[in-house]
């Protein structure tokens, strides 16, 4: 069973962008090799006030999901994307840390979809510069900034998911779409070079996938996403090879 944990924002249990839904995508394709997955509504969807924190409406939702999963299966992956992905190190290591204690929880393996290597800071800034070629205002950009340094204040500045990835001995599958804009093909090369030492790393790239792993010709854009469109079946293949040959 596949625990799936979203990226930013309010997003639903299919992590609906427009009339796009990757979640429900893997799961149909999953399920097509016999897998099983484990979606839900991120808090901030169901209950969009007060503020909810990074740390608890991804992290703690995050174990609290995969503790249900346990209940159906001994077998149990994570798989993040986006915001989901750069944190699912430091879940699979709260994981390691629990088990010193009890053996109640455990994951088999970690699915990192379009994973930030670097800090939201410099990733938004990345963003700001692609979307606004002729210059978003230093004043635009730091409301950005703000905004996400507000919703995650602990871990803003003092998570380091490259480092934690590398103290995780679980197998880790990382995927990137080398269109993406949002997640750029540097944050897979730093992955790539941070974990080339790690036994059980491997990785994925797809020249003609966007963030959300659906195919697009030349430069993306927003406006993409609201073209309906589907997850690729290479990258629901390659998941689901990485999950048969771990199990």
């Amino acid at each position: 069973m596949v625990v799936m944990v979203h990226g930013s924002g309010a997003l639903d249990f299919d992590e609906t962008v427009f009339k796009n839904k990757p979640f429900r995508d893997i799961a149909e394709g999953l399920s097509g090799f016999g897998v099983s997955t484990l979606r839900y509504h991120k808090r901030n969807f169901v209950y969009p006030e007060p503020l909810h924190y990074m740390e608890d409406e991804t992290i703690l939702d995050a174990l609290s999901a995969i503790k249900l999963a346990h209940r159906y299966s001994n077998n149990v992956y994570l798989l993040g994307h986006s915001l989901g992905a750069m944190l699912a190190p430091i879940i699979a290591h709260t994981i390691t840390k629990q088990n010193h204690s009890t053996d109640s929880l455990q994951i088999k393996g970690i699915i990192m979809m379009a994973a930030p290597a670097r800090d939201l800071e410099e990733v938004v800034r990345e963003q700001m510069d692609y979307l606004l070629p002729s210059g978003a205002s230093d004043s635009f950009k730091q409301q950005q900034i703000d905004n996400i340094r507000q919703r995650s204040p602990h871990y803003f500045q003092s998570y380091h998911q490259v480092e934690v990835a590398k103290d995780v001995s679980l197998p880790i599958l990382i995927l990137q779409g080398e269109r993406d804009y949002q997640v750029s093909m540097s944050d897979f090369n730093l992955w790539k070079k941070a974990l080339e030492n790690h036994q059980n790393a491997s990785f994925h790239s797809y020249p003609s996938l966007n963030h959300l792993f659906m195919t697009g010709n030349g430069k993306s854009n927003p406006l993409e996403y609201q073209i309906e469109g589907r997850v690729s079946d290479e990258t629901i293949k390659d998941i689901a090879d990485f999950i048969i040959r771990n199990k």
